[in-house]
Parts: structure tokens; C-alpha cells; sequence
């Protein structure tokens, strides 16, 4: 099973930083095992003194007699008026079965006989059974030999038997040891203080045992815990580290799914891995050997209905697998509907499409409740089929076994211990069932996680050297690039050098490819052909972060994340100071709007900065990229967002900031293109002209196009 259990098998190597918490929780199943054994052990002796009229030490004292001389035997009351050579006799130790090749055997006893006595220095001694029992049980004597009476009811003859009684095994010595710290009732009304100790036994057992078993569960989950942690820490490493090509193909929900769900339905699976999978077969084992030690036929036939119970599991295991991977990917379409609706609410409810997002929404969340339904009703018949199929196997033993105890071959305190053991064996195993079931859901978890944590992340050189900061040109050698999945290019053949320290406005219609483009500036999307070069030196073959660490973005949307607006400033320049902060804040003109707020810089945003204006977003936006003080700056529609007096106070603070830096802007509006150096005309893919404002408004059709139709002078 673990063969075909890959990916969960791969997932436990995060556990093992945490063994020495394993190990430990091991030791305690072993603990819980002993205890749940020993409590069920406790069934045989507990019977003896309810039921039994021979009580706990006189079936100690028979069981010790038995083992001494590899035969069984009972206390018996003989018929009234019964003599053994004149001598009256009540009851007597009766031979009820003997080994062929055992002690009893070789001295010539016989089953049936009737051992009333013994013979010592040549003299007769007759004694109770009971009596003699007790005496045989403890005999003492170094040589271990004795001559027993044995007296023939059928033939009415009395033999000595001359025997050397063997060693006892360790558990009859064991009982022995124990019966004998035990003072012996000599009336059934003193056996009570004996049973008041059983429970006590009993009670102290099970308290210990929950215990272990809280101890055992809390450091199993703390290692899981743990183990997942690592996980998501390096499957988000890996996430920050994709292509955007990746999330602009997968979405982020999938992700956030394999993030959340996924990582939950793993967790639960290697819970039950250290958890149940180790303390139900303990218990279940403690269970069998207990079985095996009182008969061990009669158990092996209970256990006959085994290898059909693992074959049916393996069949729903795998029905298990399939529906669980479809339902975590129905979980991401869920999430992908509620991002999409709850982000867009405003949108939602000024179009009134609340009908449509509900049928979509049912669709999707009706797609999910089949995946779990088919889970669930392979999930539920699981546990009943193993638990008929064990119940036919354990009445098929029973029945077998009840023979026996009529026929007179099995002590019925015995068959009550031994059925005891064989309901506490199944139930572990019932409750087993489910277990292979909840490793094929983490298998399928496992799966999903690991696709994300292997896929090949952005390309990065090792040890590769450092750019250093742009101080010639930057030049795009003829670059292109497709988007995967798609069979043509979506930039061709680019050739563009842009010297350092001037501005470029990168004009064209929708669909030109002006946002691809500046893109592969930073390596957002890295080229499928051509180059880029930094003075004269091929990014790709240097450092990736030498390179963005002097770029600066200010996206087309505004991103700003649920912290305060002092920390949204100085995101991605953690050692930058306070007052470099409000000085960029200043710049950008953040502080006209901040100073009327109650905490002032330390003013929480909220998610997307839901509490600003887009003014005030692409406002903290830009003195981010103010503070950052990058050698290359990108605007991607940096005003696309801004009300005229923001766009103002901007225009104002660009000015100066542009200064000596090289800058790539996306131009919407006039000022964008009246600013730059140099305009770079794009269409299709391609950059079909570029130059200053007047000389292409006098050669370039598309510019003179895009300036009469979309180039709004702003007052």
C-alpha cells in the first residue's frame, strides 16, 4: 500500500525533524497497549471471583497443577457417600486432559483418574482437591518429585504414580507470584474485598492510559502541525517564486486552495497515520495475543475473515482517492467564485446580477456537495462491511468455541475471558476501516500539494554575478515572447535601446502588447527569444535581484496591502527610516491627506486599501517607488486612477522625481507622452516607430490615430 502512496509517503519527510516527538508518542501507544491488554486480561479474574465456584486462587492453583504436570484439571465434587479405600471423599482433583508426550503421561496418569493424594516418606497422605491442588501448585522441593494417588473411579483401583513436576512457565509463575500476595477467602462473601480491588485496578488502568493517550494525540498533532508548516513555508517560497505567467493560467484560487484545504486534508491523513494507525493495531494486537494465549485455534479461525477486509478496503480506497481529488479542485473553483464576487461587489450590485452570481455560485458549490457526497457514502459503507464481516467470522469462532464449553472441553469462565478478547480485537479493527480510506484523501492532497512545490520556478542562474546599478543603457536585443498555451507571439522582434537617465512613454492600442513589454524589464515574464542587456550585460545571466532591486513599479492596479500607510510606503525597504518615509510620503503629496487622519502614518488600510480612494492608493503607491529611489522606474497607466487635482499634485512630483533615472511609462493621458524623451509606438506586438512627440504626430499614422482619439490635454 505504501508503494502507491507516493506523494503521502514524500510529505511524511517533513515529520522528521520531529521524530524525537514520534518516537516518544510510539513508546506511549506501546504504554496504551500494555494498559488496554491488561485491562481486558482483567475479564478471566474478574469472572473467577463472581462466578466461579472455585474461585480466583483455586483456578490459579488448578492452572499452576496443570502446567506442572502438561495436562488440565478441575476440582471436582464427587457423589455422595463416595470412599477411596475407606476414606470418605468429597472432592477430588479429576485429570481432565493430558498432553501425549507430557510429565503427566509418561508417569502413566490417565485422563479421567482422580488425583486424591500424595505419598511422602512412604506414607499416604489423602487430601482434597482443593488441598491438593494448592500443594502441588507450591511444591518446593528442589528435586520437584512426588508420588501422586491416582484413583481409577471405573475400575475402583488406587495407583501411585511416581512424577517429577516441571518448572512453571513464566505467566503460571507470574499468576502464581501474584494469587500468593492475595489473602484467600475461605467464604464467598470474602471475595468481595478482592473484587473491589479489581476495579480499582481497573479504574487506575484506564485514568493511566487516557493519559498516555492524551500525550500520545497532542504530541502527534504538534509534529503534524509542525511538519505541514514547513510545507506551506516552502510551497510559498515556491509560489513567490513563479513565472506570472503561472497565476495568469491557474488563477490564484487553486493556489490558495492547495494552500488551505489541501494542506488540511494531508494533515488529517498523517494525524491518523501516528495516531489511530499506530494505537488501534497496538490495542488490537494486545487483543490477539490475549486470544492466542487462552486458545489459539479458535482465534485464528475469528481472524479467517482478514485478508477479504483488506481486499474491500482497497477497493473503496481507491474510489476514495478519485473523489477526493475532484472535490479539492471543486474547492478552488468555489474559492475562485467568491473572490471573484466578493471583490467585485459593487460591480455585482450596480449591474444587478445577484441572480446570476447565485446560479453560478449553485453550480459550483453543487459540483462540490457531489464530490463529498460520493466520499461520504463510501466513507460510510466502509466501517458496516467490516464490522458484518467480523461479526461472521467472530460467531462462526463462537460457535466452535460453545461447542467446546457443552461438550466440556473449554471452561466457560475461559470462553467469557476469551469472547472478551475477541470483541476488544474487532473493534480496533472496525474503527481501522476508515483508515486506508483517509490516506487515499491524503494521497490525493498530497498530490495537489506537490504539483505546486515542483513546479519549475523562475530562472535564476546560481552564483551568479550582480548587476550593477544602471548607469549606460538598457536595450532590448531582438526579444520576443509567447504566452504558454498560445501559438503566437505576443511581442516580435524588438530591438529598442533606452539610454540611461532618460524616459520613454510606450504608446499603442489595447491588445499592443505596451504591458507585456515593460513586464520583461524587471523579469515578470522572461523572453522565449532575444535578450535584454544592462550595459552591455545579459540579465539573464545575472543576479535577478541585483536587477529588480533598482526597479520600481507602479502597477496598472494599485496594490496596497492591509497594514498602515507608513508601512505600505516602506514596503520592500525594510531598514529605511522614519523620516525617509514622511519625506517620500511628502513628494508624493500623501501627507496632504494623512495628516487629517486620527493616527496619521499609522493609520491601518485594510484589505486592498479598502478604506482610501484610488487617488490615495496610487498616490502611497508612487512614494513607495519615491522611497525605493530605483535607477529604472515603470509606470504602468500610473494616473489612470487619480482625480484631477491627485493628477496635479502628481505631475508635479514626477517632474522632479524622473530626473536622472530611466523611466518606461504606459501612456494614457498627454501628460505621459508630453513628458517623455523619447515615444515608442507599438501595435501588434511590435514597435513600429518611435521618436520625439511632433516628429511622429508628422510620420507615424497609428500616433497621429492614437493622439487625436485618446491624448486628452489636461489644463
Amino acid at each position: 500500500m505504501a508503494q502507491k502512496l507516493p506523494h503521502f509517503r514524500r510529505s511524511l519527510r517533513y515529520l522528521r525533524p520531529y521524530r524525537g516527538w514520534l518516537i516518544l508518542s510510539f513508546a506511549l501507544v506501546l504504554g496504551i497497549a500494555v494498559l488496554w491488554g491488561g485491562g481486558l486480561g482483567l475479564a478471566l479474574p474478574g469472572s473467577k471471583i463472581l462466578l466461579s465456584t472455585e474461585g480466583l486462587h483455586g483456578w490459579a492453583w488448578n492452572t499452576m497443577t496443570g502446567d506442572r504436570i502438561d495436562g488440565k484439571v478441575s476440582v471436582r465434587i464427587t457423589p455422595a457417600g463416595t470412599q477411596v479405600q475407606g476414606q470418605p471423599t468429597s472432592l477430588v482433583l479429576g485429570l481432565e486432559a493430558l498432553d501425549l508426550d507430557g510429565r503427566g503421561a509418561e508417569s502413566d496418569l490417565v485422563a479421567g483418574e482422580w488425583l486424591v493424594g500424595l505419598r511422602v516418606d512412604n506414607q499416604s497422605e489423602f487430601l482434597r482437591g482443593d488441598v491438593l491442588a494448592r500443594r502441588l501448585a507450591t511444591w518446593d522441593r528442589e528435586d520437584r518429585r512426588v508420588t501422586l494417588l491416582a484413583w481409577n473411579p471405573s475400575s475402583d483401583t488406587l495407583s501411585a504414580r511416581p512424577i517429577k513436576l516441571r518448572n512453571l512457565e513464566f505467566g503460571t509463575e507470574l499468576l502464581g507470584d501474584v494469587v500468593t500476595t492475595i489473602p484467600e477467602p475461605t467464604t464467598r462473601e470474602d471475595r468481595y474485598p478482592m473484587f473491589v480491588w479489581l476495579l480499582v485496578i481497573a479504574l487506575v488502568a484506564t485514568v493511566v492510559r487516557n493519559v498516555f493517550r492524551f500525550a500520545q494525540e497532542y504530541l502527534v498533532e504538534t509534529a503534524v502541525l509542525k511538519g505541514i508548516w514547513d510545507l506551506r513555508r516552502e510551497c510559498y517560497n515556491t509560489a513567490l517564486r513563479q513565472p506570472i505567467t503561472y497565476f495568469a493560467q491557474s488563477g490564484t484560487s487553486d493556489t490558495m486552495s492547495r494552500f488551505m484545504q489541501d494542506t488540511g486534508e494531508l494533515a488529517r491523513a498523517q494525524t491518523t497515520l501516528f495516531g489511530k494507525t499506530l494505537v488501534e493495531p497496538a490495542k488490537c494486537l494486545a487483543s490477539v495475543v490475549g486470544a492466542l494465549v487462552l486458545d489459539w485455534k479458535l482465534t485464528l479461525v475469528a481472524l479467517v475473515g482478514g485478508p477479504i477486509c483488506y481486499w474491500i478496503i482497497r477497493i473503496f480506497g481507491k474510489a476514495i482517492k478519485k473523489s477526493t481529488k475532484r472535490a479539492l479542485e471543486s474547492w478552488a473553483d468555489m474559492l475562485a467564485v467568491l473572490e471573484e464576487t466578493l471583490q467585485g461587489i459593487r460591480v455585482v450590485k450596480a449591474y444587478t446580477m445577484e441572480a446570476a452570481e447565485r446560479k453560478r455560485f449553485y453550480r459550483v458549490n453543487r459540483q462540490l456537495y457531489k464530490q463529498k457526497r460520493r466520499i461520504a457514502r463510501v466513507d460510510a459503507a466502509v466501517s458496516p462491511t467490516i464490522e458484518v464481516l467480523g461479526i461472521v467470522a467472530a460467531l462462526l469462532a463462537a460457535g466452535w468455541a460453545g461447542k467446546e464449553v457443552f461438550y466440556g472441553e473449554m471452561d466457560p469462565d475461559v470462553f467469557l475471558a476469551w469472547m472478551v478478547l475477541l470483541a476488544a480485537m474487532f473493534d480496533p479493527v472496525r474503527k481501522l476501516s476508515k483508515v486506508i480510506t483517509r490516506f487515499q484523501r491524503g494521497e490525493a492532497a498530497a498530490t495537489r500539494i506537490f504539483e505546486l512545490r515542483d513546479r519549475e520556478q523562475e530562472h535564476r542562474t546560481p552564483g551568479a554575478p550582480s548587476l550593477p546599478r544602471l548607469a549606460k543603457n538598457f536595450r532590448f536585443v531582438g526579444v520576443s515572447f509567447r504566452y504558454p498555451n498560445v501559438n503566437e507571439d505576443s511581442l516580435r522582434d524588438i530591438d529598442f535601446d533606452v539610454p540611461a537617465g532618460r524616459s520613454v512613454a510606450i504608446v499603442g492600442p489595447n491588445g499592443s502588447g505596451k504591458t507585456t513589454l515593460v513586464s520583461l524589464i524587471p523579469r515578470l515574464l522572461e523572453p522565449t527569444g532575444g535578450r535584454m542587456e544592462l550595459d552591455d550585460r545579459d540579465v539573464m545571466m545575472h543576479s535577478l535581484r541585483s536587477l529588480r532591486r533598482q526597479i520600481a513599479i507602479v502597477t496598472q492596479e494599485t496594490i496596497i496591502f492591509n497594514a498602515t500607510i507608513a508601512e505600505n510606503i516602506a514596503y520592500g525597504q525594510r531598514k529605511a527610516s522614519r523620516a525617509e518615509v514622511l519625506e517620500a510620503a511628502r513628494k508624493a503629496f500623501v501627507d496632504e491627506f494623512v495628516n487629517d487622519m486620527p493616527d496619521g502614518f499609522d493609520t491601518m488600510v485594510g484589505q486592498r486599501g479598502a478604506t482610501l480612494s484610488g487617488g490615495q492608493r496610487q498616490r502611497i503607491a508612487i512614494a513607495r517607488a519615491i522611497l525605493r529611489d530605483p535607477a529604472i522606474l515603470i509606470f504602468d497607466e500610473a494616473t489612470s486612477q487619480v482625480d484631477a487635482d491627485s493628477e496635479r499634485r502628481i505631475h508635479q512630483a514626477m517632474d522632479e522625481f524622473m530626473q536622472g533615472r530611466t523611466t518606461f511609462m504606459i501612456a494614457h493621458r498627454f501628460w505621459t507622452v508630453a513628458s517623455a524623451d523619447t515615444i515608442a509606438v507599438m501595435d501588434d506586438g511590435c514597435i513600429v516607430d518611435a521618436g520625439p512627440h511632433k516628429a511622429l504626430l508628422e510620420r507615424c499614422e497609428l500616433y497621429a490615430h492614437l493622439h487625436r482619439t485618446q491624448f486628452l490635454e489636461t489644463p
